[in-house]
């Protein structure tokens, strides 16, 4: 049941996140530095606002709603339409505290990207909950490859801008959004309101909300940072760099966390502390091993990479901060997907929320003090020093106090092979075999990183060299 079901979700999971990169990269060739960093900080805010609007009343539903009876379809429209009127209010709030001397087109096109994507991430929710695959598909893949394709059109016509490009995106999330809506049978009048349910929501999903959102802050305070400390250009060459970084990592960590998190969950369900406790062990090693391959081959081919991918104007600021991006986004993945799992399993909220003050308040002092030393490189050089501090605090709280366990040895095997991935990358790349700005350069880098890694690892390890040696066996017997 686990692995179909992971089989059936995979092609969103995957092509979700790689058209969100795609996008981003599209953009730099059609912004410049200043709408492209509002653009980015549109995008990055609206999963705040959602966070704080409407995950609350998603996180209840999907727990307690339509299994109870408690929620009828009157009252879900009803909440939807109350949360929309206040993710006008925070997103004007948010726009103008980034942008004050937007307009009303601005405005209004934020607000109408913001409330309909939010509507996509209920949805995207409601579906997993119903089973209905092909709706889940159509919001993680349908609505954002529709806004890309309006947004070449626009590039092509030479009329992309900030308001063009939410529009854009708008207005597939709102075709995809009301077609969904339609297949799931949710067009309701709205009902009136009723204070015990929402009370009950509130209570049940209000912890969450904040931890959630203290979150988000930690992985996004540096934009605002560099905003108001730099100025508009400045956060719009710092973003292309930070997105990569963070959309390059997060692929993998979505990748162990949808299909490997539901077994430590059986197994405290089923009364195995321990054998918990080793799922969280074994899922952090699963994670490490997909980080380290990729923030090595970001190391060794950051120069190439870039001049591949981005536009001539964001190219040297890129290619300064995209190391730095790359080695915190990748120790933050690390800790929330695989160690930060036991917060969950041992339902600590309170201590999740005091961890995620703690990275809020530090990485953006980290940042503010970062940018004064350094500019924006050194801002994000000040994130992946609080990634670093932060990490090392909560594993040690981790360990003292839930009981993580650390698989060190699996860890500085995959490490190893790691490094000697990139001594092979870096070597090549000075031997100039993939050392152009070409995409049959880089896939040829690709295919012997990921070769040279997998040799290594099935070398290092000794539970992998065992499964090469029965395979390798089973060969020659044929």
């Amino acid at each position: 049941m686990l692995l179909r079901h992971t089989l059936a979700y995979l092609p969103a999971q995957l092509l979700s996140p790689l058209l969100q990169f795609a996008t981003a990269i599209v953009l730099t060739h059609g912004l410049a530095a200043a709408p492209y960093g509002l653009t980015m900080m549109v995008f990055a805010a609206q999963e705040l606002v959602f966070l704080v609007c409407l995950s609350w009343w998603t996180t209840f539903f999907l727990r307690y709603g339509s299994g109870q009876g408690q929620v009828s379809p009157g009252l879900e429209s009803a909440v939807l339409l109350a949360s929309s009127a206040a993710q006008v209010v925070v997103s004007t709030l948010i726009v103008l505290l980034t942008e004050p001397g937007a307009g009303p087109a601005l405005l209004a096109a934020a607000c109408l990207f913001t409330t309909t994507r939010s509507l996509l991430g209920f949805l995207s929710e409601r579906s997993r909950r119903e089973a209905a695959i092909g709706a889940y598909t159509a919001v993680q893949i349908a609505a954002p490859a529709g806004g890309l394709a309006l947004t070449l059109g626009l590039m092509a016509l030479g009329a992309a801008g900030t308001e063009q490009v939410l529009l854009a995106f708008a207005l597939m999330q709102a075709l995809v959004g009301g077609l969904v809506v339609w297949r799931l049978g949710l067009w309701r009048r709205p009902a009136p309101l009723q204070g015990e349910v929402i009370k009950a929501a509130a209570a049940f999903g209000g912890p969450i909300v904040l931890a959630n959102a203290l979150c988000w802050l930690g992985g996004n305070s540096v934009r605002f940072v560099v905003q108001h400390g730099a100025g508009a250009a400045a956060l719009g060459l710092f973003s292309v760099g930070w997105g990569l970084a963070t959309r390059l990592t997060g692929v993998a960590a979505m990748l162990v966390t949808a299909a490997a998190y539901p077994l430590a969950v059986k197994a405290m369900q089923a009364g195995d502390v321990a054998g918990a406790r080793r799922q969280i062990a074994d899922n952090s090693a699963l994670l490490l091993a997909l980080l380290a391959p990729v923030t090595a081959g970001a190391l060794a081919l950051n120069e190439p990479f870039v001049r591949l991918l981005v536009g001539p104007e964001y190219h040297a600021a890129t290619i300064e901060l995209l190391p730095w991006a790359v080695l915190g986004a990748a120790l933050r993945n690390l800790r929330m997907h695989g160690w930060d799992q036991l917060y969950l399993l041992n339902e600590a909220p309170k201590a999740m929320i005091k961890l995620d003050l703690i990275e809020a308040v530090l990485t953006t002092a980290a940042a503010a003090l970062g940018l004064w030393w350094g500019g924006i490189t050194g801002a994000v050089a000040g994130t992946a020093v609080a990634a670093v501090a932060v990490a090392a605090f909560d594993h040690r709280v981790l360990s003292q106090a839930h009981g993580l366990h650390t698989p060190w040895s699996s860890y500085a095997r995959i490490l190893l092979a790691a490094c000697g991935v990139f001594v092979l990358l870096h070597a090549g790349l000075e031997a100039g075999l993939w050392g152009a700005a070409q995409w049959g350069s880089m896939g040829l880098a690709a295919a012997a990183g990921t070769l040279a890694y997998g040799l290594l690892l099935a070398t290092l390890l000794p539970q992998a060299r065992a499964r090469l040696r029965q395979r390798l066996t089973g060969i020659a017997a044929t």
